[in-house]
């Protein structure tokens, strides 16, 4: 199955690539998207490329017959994957794959993440990719989870940007405020 999403987002393209992959913005994007965990795990850079390894811990909730299913598979509602990414400092693109907790040789999932500069204010978020799983049955599972998935989150990501962008603007003002403070009580 393949699979591609866009999202128009209220940064420049420059600015949310610094952003993405920053400690802070995934532990914020984690707690926005209700995962139990975001790790870092494994964390390489060089002068043009960053390749990372996360660990991702995320509460599965299905429907009931697709959530008994998957229990079965995944021995609980927990899911548990883990995330390499290639992250290019030249281009606005990251490759990713994933590694199941299950059915390693039977299941595949990997694409790309893209930015597209619109103006100097804002981009297109595009991340496209393939799934494919080697089990008969569990195609079709799949792609509904996904496409349930994917509707529930589909403008959700330039949301949290927004959300971020707001807040780290208080924290700005409010960081500001204090060094102001303590320049009048030190004059």
């Amino acid at each position: 199955m393949k699979f591609h999403i866009e999202n128009e987002v209220q940064m420049s393209a420059t600015e949310l690539w610094q952003t993405l992959h920053t400690p802070e913005f995934d532990a914020f994007v984690a707690r926005e998207y209700g995962l139990k965990a975001y790790i870092e795990i494994e964390k390489q850079t060089s002068n043009h490329m960053m390749h990372r390894r996360v660990r991702i811990i995320t509460k599965v909730d299905l429907n009931y017959t697709a959530q008994r299913i998957a229990n079965r598979i995944l021995g609980g509602d927990e899911l548990v994957y883990e995330e390499i990414q290639e992250k290019y400092f030249d281009r606005f693109e990251m490759h990713w794959r994933i590694e199941p907790p299950v059915f390693k040789d039977k299941f595949q999932m990997s694409g790309l993440l893209m930015l597209k500069p619109i103006d100097d204010n804002r981009c297109l978020r595009i991340r496209e990719g393939i799934i494919d799983v080697g089990l008969f049955g569990l195609n079709g599972l799949l792609e509904m989870f996904y496409t349930l998935q994917s509707r529930r989150v589909k403008d959700r990501f330039a949301m949290v940007v927004e959300k971020w962008k707001s807040q780290n603007q208080i924290s700005q003002m409010s960081q500001i405020s204090q060094m102001e403070k303590e320049n009048r009580e030190f004059v």
